[in-house]
């Protein structure tokens, strides 16, 4: 075995598994990485392809070097650059484990026609194959597997999006190199040993639509995420921008101070807790007063907002 990639579905998660034992892999160790069902597809679509292209062109000219010059030949930076993109999406993993196998036996001289087994333009193609799986995925979504329209059945959507864009030609759902297997002595799954990375995007679509996922738009990032997995909120998980708070907790503190706006009396009991809170500090106050006190606070504060008792009756009780 010079390597083994596994990717497969189970109780609504994505694993992947995957073995090298050649000379320019560190660890021979199985690795294993898995991810909410869909949560890899959606990284895939957050990529920026304008990172990779000079890469990529850079690394498609040393394969070339490899086959066209009898001099000196980079491996160090093939190397390096595939363990580079490795760490930034699960799916280069799959590139960086065959392509170190191409490497070795080309070093070997087991390649009659190099060409032919590490052709250059399959790395620098990389950045405009994104771009085309990108524009595609989102299409489907938007058009089959967003939230909206809950009514239609996502496969007739799926249907007729097929019976009218006949240009989705990337995804076009034919065979892949799939097989039951046990797992782990404990699961029994269908099993993808792909060919390429586009066999795993193919393959793990194909599961969001036989799951019938649908994706909301986080309203924070603008980004998709799964409508099951985070039950009626608009807001996802991601860390938001160069913050180290989530979409969802900036939602959450955009929410209340939206609320505070509408609500009158919200702003007044916030203040009043601030006020309240600072004399536990200072001794003015115990926390058992404390606490007694915000309850009757939040129920007073209620009546308000159900309209029993006036937005000045209020304000007048927590003055006093």
């Amino acid at each position: 075995m010079s390597y083994e990639f596994k990717v497969y579905i189970n109780e609504g998660s994505e694993f992947f598994s995957w073995q090298s034992d050649t000379r320019f892999t560190m660890t021979k160790q199985e690795q294993n990485k898995d991810f909410e069902l869909s949560q890899s597809l959606l990284d895939m679509l957050d990529l920026n392809t304008e990172d990779y292209f000079d890469l990529t062109g850079r690394m498609g000219d040393e394969i070339k070097n490899l086959y066209e010059s009898d001099g000196e030949h980079n491996i160090a930076f093939l190397r390096d650059s595939f363990d580079k993109m490795a760490k930034e999406h699960i799916f280069f993993e799959f590139l960086r484990i065959d392509w170190f196998d191409r490497l070795e036996k080309f070093a070997k001289g087991e390649y009659k026609n190099p060409r032919s087994k590490i052709p250059y333009k399959e790395i620098t193609h990389i950045p405009m194959q994104i771009r085309t799986w990108q524009s595609e995925i989102r299409h489907i979504i938007e058009k089959a597997l967003d939230v909206f329209s809950p009514d239609i059945p996502i496969q007739e959507k799926m249907a007729s999006l097929y019976e009218r864009q006949v240009h989705l030609e990337t995804f076009s759902f034919e065979a892949v190199n799939t097989k039951f297997e046990r797992i782990n002595g404990q699961v029994f799954a269908e099993v993808l040993h792909p060919q390429s990375m586009r066999d795993i995007v193919d393959f793990l679509l194909r599961a969001v639509i036989r799951h019938e996922l649908t994706f909301k738009t986080c309203r924070s990032c603008g980004r998709y995420f799964p409508n099951t997995a985070h039950g009626n909120s608009e807001y996802c998980n991601r860390l938001f921008k160069d913050t180290d708070k989530t979409c969802k907790e900036i939602g959450s503190v955009k929410v209340y101070q939206a609320k505070l706006e509408e609500n009158p009396e919200y702003k007044i009991y916030n203040r009043a807790y601030k006020t309240h809170f600072a004399r536990i500090k200072h001794k003015r106050m115990t926390k058992e007063n404390f606490k007694a006190w915000a309850e009757q606070a939040r129920d007073m504060r209620d009546l308000v907002t159900r309209n029993e008792i006036g937005l000045a009756e209020y304000e007048n009780w927590v003055k006093n």
